[in-house]
């Protein structure tokens, strides 16, 4: 079973997905920034399919914390899964703007500058929500004599 194990992890786990999420990760914030950016000067509303990425690239990210063997390589590269995380939350912050400028662009709902305030707020309230999240659960332990 070992074997089978180290086979799956070493062939599809570790050489094909790492260096798949890392890239895709990385790009997806990117990716949606520049359709925000697009909706915004073009006054159209754009049609984002990046949901199903982003519950993949979750998946995966989940199994790497939560599997002491599928993390191993996370564990040694030990800033690569907090840049995961951070690009994740980055991604829903940008995606949470998206929505707002796809009602504004779609629906007419807001004025642009009402559609650009609640996009920023948006992000603002993610990233102070993430910024929770570290405080509560530090990447680093501090000691208790600190």
């Amino acid at each position: 079973m070992n074997v089978i194990k180290w086979f799956f992890a070493i062939i599809f786990f570790h050489t094909v997905m790492i260096p798949f999420v890392i890239v895709l990760t990385l790009l997806l914030p990117i990716i949606t920034f520049f359709e925000l950016r697009d909706a915004l000067q073009y006054e159209i509303p754009a049609q984002t399919n990046s949901i199903f990425v982003f519950c993949y690239v979750s998946l995966y990210v989940y199994l790497a914390m939560r599997f002491k063997f599928l993390g191993i390589p996370y564990r040694k590269v030990t800033i690569l899964l907090p840049l995961l995380q951070f690009c994740l939350f980055t991604y829903v912050a940008i995606s949470a703007g998206f929505i707002f400028i796809n009602k504004w662009a779609d629906e007419g709902a807001y004025s642009k500058g009402e559609a650009i305030a609640y996009a920023i707020i948006a992000f603002i309230v993610i990233r102070l929500l993430m910024s929770l999240l570290y405080w509560k659960y530090p990447l680093v332990q501090r000691k208790a004599n600190e």
